[in-house]
C-alpha cells in the first residue's frame, strides 16, 4: 500500500509543479481583471458596430467576410461575439476568457513536450520525461512575454491560435503508427491547423512543423509508402492557400523594398525575438529594433542563431536531429511570419505577443541544455530562470491599466524614442487639449525630423481647435495645415522601417482629423472642404473625400477658377470609392466649367473602360493625350 502511494505521488509531483506555476501566472494576470479596454480593443470590440450588431442567425457571415477593418479572423471574432452576447462589454469577462484559454494551452504544452521528449530521447525513463515536460511547461507558464497576449484583450488571437496550434501538434503525434500515418488523426490535425489559422494567420508557420514531424515519422516506417507523403504536402498546401486568403483580406500591408536594409531588418527582428524569449528583461509595448544603438550586435546575434537553425535543418534532411536542433528549427519557423518577409505596417517590429507560441521551443531548448547537468545544478539553474521571469510577470500587468500608463512605461524605458512619444501626444495629450505638455513631450525626441513634425501638428491642432474660435476665420488654421501637409515627407528609412512608416502614417491620419474638425466648424466654407478633399484624395481616403468634394463642387462660394478641378476630383473620389458609374456626371461637369479641367478626360477614359463603353473610352483617351498630356491625379 505504501509503495503504491509513493508511486502515485511520484506521478503527481510533476503536475504539482504545473499547478504551482499556473497559480502564480493567474494571480499575476488577475491584477488586470478590471482594467479598461485598451488601444486596439476599441477597433475589434467596443466600436465594432458590425460585430456588436451581428445576430445569432448571421454568425456564418464571420467566415465569409472580415468583421473588422484590419484582418479576417473569424474564430477570434466569434469568440468576441460570445463574450459580448453573454457578458455585454465587460472587460473582466473578456480577460477571464483569455485566462481560461491560456490554462488550456498549458495542458497541451505539457502533452506535446512529453511526446517530443519521448520521441527524441526514448532512452530516458518515464519519470524523467514527465519532469522534463513539467519543467518546460512551468517555465512557459511563468514567462513575462505572455502578459501582453493574456492581459490585453486584443491578444485573444495569439492565445486562441496558440491553443489550436498546440492541439494540431499533439494530434500530429497521434498520427504516428508502425504501419504509417493514421488518416483519422491526420485529418483531425489539418482541421485543428485550419482552426488555428482562422484565429490568427501567422499560425501558417505551424504547417511546416507538422510536415517536418510527419516526414520524420514516415522515415521511421520500415515499409514506407510514398503515398504517405501526401499528408505533409497537404498541410503545406492548406497553409499556403489560407495565407493567400488572409493577405487578400488584410489592410495592414506594407510596401515591398529590395535592398540590403531588408536583410538587416530580418536579422535584427530575429535577434530581438530570441533576446525577448530567452532573457528576463523588462517588458514593453514598443521596442526600438532599428533605432537601437546596439543594432549591429542584434543583427550579429540574429545571424548567428539563424545560421545555427539552418545547419539543424540541413542535419534534419539526412537524419533525425537532436532535440536541441529541432527546438531551434521550430523557433525559426514560428518567427518567420514576423520577420517582415511579406511587409506589413507595425507600430513595433517585435512584440511580446508575437512570441506566444515561439516561447515554447526556446524554453524547451533551455531545459534540454539544463538537463545535461546533474540534478542539483539543473534545479538551481531552472529555478533562477523561473524566479527572474516571475518578477517580470508580476510587475508587467500593472502597466495595462490604461493606454497612457502603457505608453509612459515605454517613454521611461526608451527616452528619446519617437514611437511612444507620438502615441502619447496624439492619443492622449491632444485629445485632452494639453498642448503645452504635448510640446514638452515632443521635445524629448532625439530625432529632429520626427520631433519637428510633431510640434507642427501640435501648433496646427491649437489653431484648428482654439484659434478659429477667437477669430472666426479658418484661414490661419488652413495655412498651418497646408504647411504640415507639405512637411509630411517620410525619410528614406521609412521605406524599410515599418515603425517609422507607421509614425508618418499616424501624422497623416491626425491631419485628416484636423481637416474634419475644421470642416465641422465651418460647414459652408468651400475652401475648407476643397483642401480637406485634396489631402483625403492624396491619402486614398476616398469615401471621406467624396463628402468634401461634393460640398466644395456644389458650393456657390467656390471660385469659378477652381470649379473644374473640384468636379474632376469629385469624380476621382467616387471612382476610388468604387462607384465608377456615378463618377461620370461630375467628370463631365468638370469639362463644362470655365476654365474646364481637361484632365477629366483621362478619368473618363477609365470610367468608360470599367463600364464596358470601349468606343467612348478610346475617344476620351485620345482627348486626354491631346488636351492633358501631363495628366496628374489631384491638383
Amino acid at each position: 500500500m505504501g509503495l503504491a502511494n509513493t508511486a502515485r505521488m511520484r506521478q503527481l509531483a510533476p503536475w504539482l509543479l504545473l499547478l504551482a506555476g499556473a497559480m502564480v501566472a493567474v494571480g499575476a494576470y488577475l491584477q488586470a481583471l478590471n482594467y479598461i479596454f485598451v488601444s486596439d480593443d476599441t477597433v475589434y470590440i467596443t466600436e465594432n458596430s458590425k460585430l456588436l450588431g451581428l445576430h445569432f442567425s448571421e454568425l456564418w457571415r464571420l467566415f465569409v467576410e472580415p468583421y473588422n477593418k484590419y484582418e479576417f479572423l473569424p474564430l477570434r471574432d466569434l469568440s468576441y461575439w460570445f463574450d459580448i452576447t453573454l457578458f455585454d462589454l465587460n472587460p473582466a469577462a473578456f480577460r477571464v476568457h483569455n485566462i481560461i484559454l491560456y490554462l488550456l494551452c498549458l495542458l497541451l504544452v505539457y502533452a506535446v513536450t512529453l511526446e517530443l521528449w519521448r520521441y527524441f530521447r526514448p532512452a530516458d525513463d518515464a519519470a524523467g520525461s514527465s519532469w522534463a515536460a513539467a519543467a518546460v511547461t512551468a517555465l512557459f507558464t511563468l514567462h513575462p512575454a505572455h502578459v501582453e497576449a493574456v492581459v490585453w484583450i486584443s491578444g485573444r488571437k495569439d492565445v486562441l491560435s496558440g491553443l489550436l496550434a498546440l492541439l494540431a501538434l499533439w494530434l500530429a503525434f497521434k498520427t504516428k503508427r508502425e504501419s504509417g500515418l493514421a488518416p483519422r488523426y491526420a485529418i483531425a490535425t489539418l482541421l485543428a491547423l485550419l482552426a488555428a489559422m482562422l484565429s490568427k494567420a501567422t499560425a501558417v508557420a505551424v504547417a511546416p512543423i507538422i510536415a517536418m514531424l510527419w516526414l520524420m515519422f514516415w522515415r521511421d516506417i520500415p515499409r514506407r509508402s510514398r503515398s504517405q507523403l501526401l499528408w505533409p504536402v497537404a498541410s503545406l498546401l492548406l497553409a499556403a492557400g489560407f495565407a493567400m486568403i488572409f493577405t487578400a483580406n488584410s489592410s495592414v500591408k506594407g510596401i515591398f523594398y529590395f535592398g540590403f536594409e531588408v536583410l538587416i531588418r530580418l536579422l535584427a527582428v530575429f535577434g530581438w525575438l530570441l533576446r525577448l524569449a530567452a532573457t528576463p528583461e523588462t517588458r514593453h509595448f514598443y521596442y526600438p529594433v532599428l533605432d537601437d544603438p546596439y543594432l549591429p550586435v542584434m543583427v550579429a546575434f540574429g545571424a548567428t542563431v539563424f545560421a545555427a537553425a539552418m545547419f539543424s535543418i540541413a542535419v534534419m534532411l539526412r537524419k533525425r536531429p537532436s532535440l536541441e536542433g529541432f527546438s531551434l528549427v521550430v523557433f525559426l519557423l514560428l518567427c518567420i511570419p514576423y520577420m517582415q518577409l511579406i511587409p506589413y505596417v507595425s507600430l513595433s517590429l517585435v512584440s511580446d505577443r508575437f512570441l506566444f507560441l515561439a516561447l515554447w521551443p526556446i524554453v524547451l531548448l533551455l531545459v534540454c541544455l539544463a538537463w545535461r547537468l546533474n540534478p542539483g545544478p539543473r534545479i538551481a539553474v531552472l529555478s533562477i530562470i523561473a524566479l527572474l521571469w516571475i518578477f517580470q510577470a508580476i510587475e508587467r500587468p500593472r502597466d495595462w491599466r490604461s493606454l497612457e500608463a502603457l505608453i509612459d512605461a515605454d517613454i521611461r524605458a526608451y527616452p528619446g524614442y519617437y514611437m511612444p512619444v507620438e502615441h502619447k501626444i496624439i492619443d492622449v495629450l491632444l485629445k485632452r487639449g494639453l498642448r503645452q505638455e504635448a510640446v514638452a513631450t515632443a521635445n524629448t525626441i532625439t530625432d529632429a525630423g520626427t520631433r519637428n513634425i510633431l510640434i507642427e501638428l501640435i501648433q496646427a491642432d491649437y489653431a484648428v481647435k482654439e484659434g478659429v474660435r477667437a477669430t472666426g476665420n479658418p484661414q490661419e488654421a488652413m495655412t498651418l495645415l497646408w504647411k504640415l501637409e507639405q512637411d509630411i515627407k517620410p525619410p528614406d528609412q521609412a521605406k524599410w522601417n515599418p515603425a517609422m512608416r507607421s509614425f508618418w502614417g499616424s501624422i497623416g491620419s491626425a491631419l485628416i482629423g484636423e481637416w474634419e474638425f475644421l470642416s465641422k466648424q465651418f460647414p459652408d466654407a468651400a475652401p475648407v472642404h476643397y483642401n480637406a478633399g485634396l489631402w483625403l484624395l492624396k491619402t486614398h481616403k476616398y469615401q471621406e473625400a467624396v463628402v468634401h468634394w461634393r460640398a466644395a463642387a456644389e458650393s456657390p462660394q467656390l471660385p469659378e477658377s477652381a470649379r473644374g478641378t473640384a468636379f474632376k476630383n469629385f469624380g476621382l473620389a467616387l471612382m476610388g470609392a468604387g462607384n465608377a458609374a456615378a463618377a461620370e456626371a461630375p467628370l463631365r461637369a468638370a469639362l463644362q466649367q470655365s476654365p474646364p479641367d481637361f484632365r477629366a478626360y483621362c478619368a473618363l477614359a477609365d470610367v468608360y473602360k470599367r463600364t464596358g463603353r470601349l468606343e467612348d473610352a478610346v475617344r476620351a483617351e485620345s482627348d486626354c493625350h491631346r488636351l492633358a498630356p501631363n495628366e496628374d491625379a489631384a491638383q
